[in-house]
């Protein structure tokens, strides 16, 4: 029997893929008056940008932005794995108006990225849906490329920068509607860097992930990473030589994403079809897994007939790899 998404916890799951995105706006934000903001959201925040992420050349138009420039790390068509967007922000590319970062070692940066109507739990769209986390890799070294979603894993994040996609927001509120003023992430450089060019990835990680929560370094691979920004740093007044740490032997990191989702293909419990009395474990289940955010169990579809999997948001343990999220037009008849 093929258990295919046809019941109405199905449908409940396909309402949570709704089509969701973000992507890094300024890596360097001079918030002059943010406190005052954070107090009152009446306010609105008066910023400039000093340094900007890779190739921005659609700053503030939201529709080419978000059609040309955020990148979907779990996309159908990013068959090479790639971290940044190709075309895009595959290269450390800066016009004139849009310049790269310029830091010192220590420096605390203000990064904004858009809320995008995810910022609050209680409003955001999708309805009761946790927003997540936004994160920073990094390889560790001055001109080195984090090129693969591969890459994105534990071993080169930046220890410390992870925080809640929307701790730092300025959002009014008014009833039932919400204004995402700007949504904040501080980021700290290393006082051990050196001198150079410092690439980056930013990450909005908004799906269930298969790893776990390192209690020792607060690296919480529960999330999976879903949406990337590609940033360059160039760090001045450094006398550290050298690489600034190695974690790639450290016990205490771990890889999570699709290594751990690859693992759990094969020793994890999931449920046939959603349902709790049809439980299975690792490859005696079918093949699309999707996990809930709610109690981190594993329901299991088949194949449609097409040779997908019903819907997007899946680990398919067949193929080894994250499918992208649903979109609004693929939702239907459920949307």
């Amino acid at each position: 029997m093929k258990f295919q998404a046809t019941s109405l916890f199905a449908s409940a799951l396909m309402a949570g893929s709704a089509a969701a995105h973000s992507w890094l706006a300024c890596v360097d934000t001079n918030v002059t008056n943010y406190d005052e903001c954070i107090a009152n959201p009446n306010l609105d925040p008066v910023r400039t940008c000093n340094g900007f992420p890779r190739n921005k050349i659609y700053d503030y138009d939201w529709i080419k932005e978000s059609s040309f420039y955020a990148w979907n790390l779990n996309n159908a068509s990013n068959t090479e794995g790639l971290a940044c967007r190709p075309g895009s922000q595959d290269s450390a590319t800066y016009p004139s108006e849009y310049p790269m970062t310029t830091a010192v070692p220590g420096q605390t940066l203000r990064m904004r990225h858009w809320g995008n109507g995810h910022s609050r739990w209680d409003i955001g769209s999708p309805n009761h849906r946790d927003p997540g986390l936004v994160r920073v890799y990094w390889a560790g070294q001055k001109e080195t490329e984090l090129k693969y979603k591969s890459d994105l894993t534990e071993a080169n994040w930046l220890p410390g920068a992870q925080a809640n996609f929307s701790a730092d927001a300025v959002t009014l509120i008014t009833g039932n509607t919400m204004n995402e003023k700007a949504n904040y992430f501080d980021l700290t450089l290393p006082k051990d860097i050196e001198a150079g060019r410092h690439s980056m990835v930013w990450v909005w990680a908004w799906d269930s992930g298969f790893g776990a929560l390192n209690e020792k370094t607060g690296y919480d691979g529960r999330w999976a990473n879903s949406w990337s920004t590609c940033f360059d740093i160039e760090i001045v007044d450094s006398d550290f030589v050298g690489p600034t740490y190695d974690n790639s032997d450290d016990s205490s990191y771990v890889d999570e994403d699709e290594d751990a989702e690859a693992a759990a293909c094969s020793t994890a419990t999931g449920y046939l079809g959603g349902m709790s009395d049809k439980p299975c474990t690792g490859t005696a289940c079918p093949p699309c897994w999707y996990k809930s955010q709610t109690d981190g169990s594993i329901s299991c579809y088949d194949y449609t007939s097409s040779g997908s999997c019903p819907w997007g948001g899946a680990f398919d343990c067949s193929k080894k790899q994250a499918t992208r999220r649903a979109l609004k037009h693929e939702r239907a008849p459920f949307a």
